[in-house]
């Protein structure tokens, strides 16, 4: 089971594009969390098998001016997950709230600079962790080569066909949520949205 599942995620080194990379240090999986669902439960369990911890960062500003759900909601979403899933190695950091509030959006290498300086992490001990959705959009990140050569990456293919926008787009039209698409962490919260509040 466990090549199976570490199958699912691609470990790219700092300064190659290719290879296989040793076990991080750190993983930083960035994102809206809006809200937290099965599929970012599945990515986070497969990077433990990459990484010997996990940061789940939410995302304070969207990059395209996307309003969100309260911040300090989804951090208390993703540090219930976190809990749950291993206390240990797996922790909500809400570092975004206090980083260039001069700027629309903090952008993923300056969320790595800034948690190698707290942690005293070499940069090639961290890996930034996305979705193969994102992958192809990773050369139009800010900074994108010094990313690469500085930072690994890991790499999640797609296991549940579930984005947060359909749960919001369900309790936007008055529906139920279907039981698989919500967390135990989440699921009694979901009237934040409006609408149908119960899992169906």
């Amino acid at each position: 089971m466990r090549d199976e599942i570490s199958s699912r995620i691609r470990r790219l080194p700092a300064g190659m594009s290719g290879g296989h990379a040793p076990v991080f240090a750190l993983a930083v999986y960035g994102g809206a969390f809006d809200p937290p669902h099965p599929g970012h439960e599945s990515v986070i369990r497969r990077a433990l098998l990459c990484a010997e911890r996990v940061a789940l960062v939410p995302s304070h500003r969207h990059a395209f001016g996307k309003r969100m759900g309260d911040f300090e909601l989804r951090c208390r979403w993703l540090a219930r997950l976190a809990r749950r899933i291993d206390p240990r190695r797996v922790y909500c950091e809400p570092i975004e709230a206090g980083l260039m509030p001069d700027h629309p959006a903090v952008y993923s290498i300056d969320l790595l600079e800034a948690l190698a300086a707290r942690s005293g992490l070499a940069s090639a001990r961290i890996a930034l962790l996305i979705g193969a959705d994102n992958e192809a959009e990773l050369p139009r990140f800010e900074r994108a080569a010094e990313l690469c050569w500085r930072f690994g990456r890991l790499v999640a293919e797609e296991r549940l066909p579930l984005h947060s926008s359909m749960i919001r787009q369900r309790l936007r039209e008055g529906l139920a949520v279907p039981e698989a698409w919500c967390l135990p962490e989440v699921k009694d919260e979901l009237h934040c949205y409006g609408g149908e509040r119960q899992a169906g």
